[in-house]
């Protein structure tokens, strides 16, 4: 386990910011249970999340990272805990909306024991090939499925990249075979080394690739194109109407934590995002803020979960 502490500002502060509830209790420290390493992407916005709230909250905050079993250890780390608003999890579309459709004997129910409380960003994924590999669009990927009758391999490197792949192939009617890998860099390594016809990645890993030439972005999943590469269509637009797929971060808290509570530190979070440092940090990276909250964010996550579901039982994937 990994903790850094956010050292607050002044108790007087959290008051004249307007959270008078939670600056009550700066007795107690907060904790951010983080179910991805240390140094990893959603780790980083973590971190800067946390101290920004800290400076709103007038509150010292701890990260804690606990990786492994899928973010169960995380989850139950929270769950262990009382419902009095001092712990926050760090949730993810992999946790809240395909952990549940991928995986047996889960452990959580994602929208019964734990409650939405801000999200932090959203961004699409991106279908990549090898910079001198015959395709250049998704349309060039599904006439060489017709011509050749053979399956496109698909890179992915975790279950949601999976689905996505899946779900390429039920908009298309092509057949697909995934590829599993255990990280990114082996990933795009045998994409390069073309042993791979294309894969599935974030767009703030390979924007840089794409730039130097190394990769080749074929879309993107948003509904909108991203900053970080201008030039690249969504699948909407390369005639795809219903395809749009988010890789997005979020906090959520226990099930039974106080509604003033859930609401302050949700204030918080807007707050901290609307900063000039936030907007300067969300500048460099892939996408835009997730800006939905409490009830909202319930929604959407409920949404994210069931879209992945359909595409699974499409697939006749099975938990495991």
């Amino acid at each position: 386990m990994q903790r850094r502490q956010f050292g607050a500002t002044l108790l007087a502060g959290a008051a004249t910011l307007g959270f008078p509830y939670i600056a009550r209790a700066q007795g107690k420290v907060i904790r951010v249970i983080v179910p991805f390493t240390a140094g990893s992407g959603s780790d980083e916005g973590a971190r800067f999340y946390a101290e920004q709230i800290g400076k709103a909250l007038g509150r010292s905050i701890v990260v804690e990272n606990k990786p492994g079993a899928s973010g169960l250890i995380a989850v139950r780390t929270v769950l262990a805990e009382p419902a009095d608003g001092n712990t926050i999890l760090l949730g993810s579309n992999s946790l809240i909306a395909v952990n549940p459709v991928m995986v047996k004997n889960l452990g959580y129910d994602p929208f019964k024991d734990l409650v939405p409380l801000h999200g932090l960003a959203i961004s699409a994924a991106a279908f990549v090939a090898s910079n001198d590999s015959p395709y250049r669009s998704i349309a060039d990927v599904v006439a060489r499925y017709k011509a050749t009758g053979k399956p496109i391999s698909v890179g992915n490197y975790s279950e949601g990249y999976r689905l996505v792949g899946e779900w390429l192939a039920q908009e298309t009617d092509i057949q697909t075979t995934p590829v599993p890998y255990k990280g990114g860099a082996p990933m795009v390594t045998d994409l390069v080394g073309n042993r791979l016809d294309i894969a599935l990645n974030d767009i703030t890993g390979i924007a840089p690739m794409e730039k130097a030439g190394k990769l080749r972005v074929l879309a993107i999943t948003g509904g909108t194109r991203d900053k970080l590469l201008p030039n690249v269509p969504t699948m909407k637009e390369q005639g795809y109407a219903d395809f749009e797929s988010y890789v997005w971060s979020s906090f959520s808290m226990k099930a039974g934590t106080p509604a003033d509570k859930l609401k302050e530190l949700a204030a918080a979070i807007t707050a901290a995002q609307r900063t000039e440092a936030a907007k300067a940090y969300q500048a460099k990276r892939a996408g835009t803020f997730l800006t939905k909250a409490l009830a909202d964010l319930g929604e959407f996550q409920r949404a994210e979960y069931l879209r992945f579901k359909r595409v699974a039982e499409k697939a006749n994937i099975r938990p495991s």
